[in-house]
């Protein structure tokens, strides 16, 4: 069992709450659980095979219509009409996205295309469920992970209120709404959507359809097989040269930042992916790196941009230097980025940092000073409507080092040496 599943699962079991101790012995976590078998996870694998070398995208971003009709046929999901476009078939938005999400695909120049681990784990259905089942729940913060943990145990114990005993284990951990009252169970599913995705396209998900049906035994035992599932085992490692990096969030204050260690070996491209990790960002926009007199970036009919891809750390910067990292051409979210010096180090990893991660879609800066406004105070006209939009808690000051150090440790294409 991982340490951070064990660790709320103990917090669980000293609670006074009997209900919650009870739901952790009901779970049947003390045996081994048997792994399902490896054809649970046709739908990812069929879907990492068929991309191939990469499937080119619509200019919208969206899967080809062709290749969403096939997907919706070949697992008979249900499609609503003559509907063939991403944006309206769920189910594959939903495979696709939580694809994403599990490290297996990626979006490269206009094409979605296999991750390392996505190509390796597409030949290994076996591999493929051990890599999903150590990454599961799915969470972008200690909220979503712990309520994701939750939903696990609920649905490894069979209970048929399922969102409600997630809420009341919230309640019991210490996780409130923006004006302090409990999370209802829309809100709590709101915080688990993604694992529920995961195992929805998997098949074995309790039905959404507003019957209080006790998840399936089947279902169960795949909870089960999550809950206890090891981490991967890292290969033996060694440091390398690395630079120490100090990253701030300009115009925000308080001030939003991380102090992070990355291989001086790292491309500029692998340095984005670590930043959206590390600060907490979704990777859902594009970005750019001035470094010096140039910048760098993948963007269309921008040749004269430096090349993300090929250009390492260590080929472009040094100690003492700062550089500006940019987010979202949209909302302008501009990093600065020291350069505090050099150290061994096993791979990227987080050192320190502080506060949360403004939220994605919420204006810039500017927009962020006024959604922090409008939630410290619940007497603001616009407090109900922009805690709707969140869709879950949300705490400005939140920063867990460990969470995301550990979350750093399972970017796709880490490579220890």
């Amino acid at each position: 069992m991982r340490v951070e599943v064990a660790e709320l699962i103990e917090q669980l079991r000293a609670t006074r709450v009997p209900e919650l101790r009870a739901l952790v012995a009901a779970a049947r976590l003390d045996g081994t659980a048997a792994a399902p078998s490896a054809d649970v996870v046709e739908p990812y694998r069929w879907f990492l095979e068929r991309l191939g070398d990469g499937v080119t995208l619509t200019a919208a971003g969206w899967l080809p219509p062709a290749l969403v009709v096939e997907t919706m046929e070949r697992f008979g999901w249900r499609r609503f009409g003559r509907e063939n476009r991403e944006e309206h078939a769920r189910p594959v938005a939903d495979l696709r996205a939580s694809a994403r999400q599990l490290g297996l695909v990626r979006v490269y120049r206009g094409q979605l295309r296999c991750t390392d681990a996505g190509r390796r784990l597409r030949e290994n259905p076996t591999g493929l469920w051990q890599h999903i089942a150590a990454r599961l729940p799915l969470g972008r913060d200690e909220a979503e992970r712990a309520a994701g943990v939750l939903w696990l145990l609920a649905v490894a114990a069979r209970r048929p209120d399922v969102d409600e005993t997630v809420a009341q284990g919230m309640w019991t951990l210490g996780w409130v709404t923006g004006d302090g009252r409990p999370l209802d169970r829309y809100e709590t599913f709101s915080l688990v959507r993604d694992t529920w995705v995961v195992l929805d396209r998997l098949g074995f998900c309790p039905d959404r359809d507003g019957r209080r049906q006790a998840p399936t035994e089947f279902a169960a035992g795949v909870a089960r097989a999550v809950l206890v599932a090891e981490a991967p085992v890292p290969r033996p490692t060694r440091p390398v040269p690395s630079f120490e990096l100090e990253v701030t969030l300009r115009d925000v204050e308080p001030r939003v930042w991380r102090r992070i260690v990355v291989p001086e070996s790292l491309t500029l491209r692998g340095l984005h992916d670590v930043l959206q990790v590390a600060m907490g960002w979704h990777n859902s926009h594009l970005f750019l790196f001035a470094i010096g007199d140039r910048d760098y970036a993948d963007l269309e009919d921008a040749d004269d941009m430096g090349n993300v891809d090929r250009t390492t750390l260590g080929a472009v910067i040094r100690p003492g230097m700062t550089f500006r990292y940019d987010y979202d051409f949209g909302d302008g979210w501009e990093h600065d980025v020291r350069v505090v010096g050099t150290t061994p180090a096993d791979g990227p990893h987080c050192l320190d940092g502080a506060r949360a991660c403004p939220p994605e879609d919420c204006g810039g800066p500017g927009g962020y000073a006024e959604l922090c406004e409008a939630l410290a105070d619940p007497s603001h006209r616009d407090h109900d409507a922009l805690a709707d939009w969140l869709g879950g808690p949300f705490d400005p000051a939140a920063f867990d080092r460990k969470a995301v150090d550990a979350a750093l440790t399972r970017l796709p294409g880490r490579k220890r040496r």
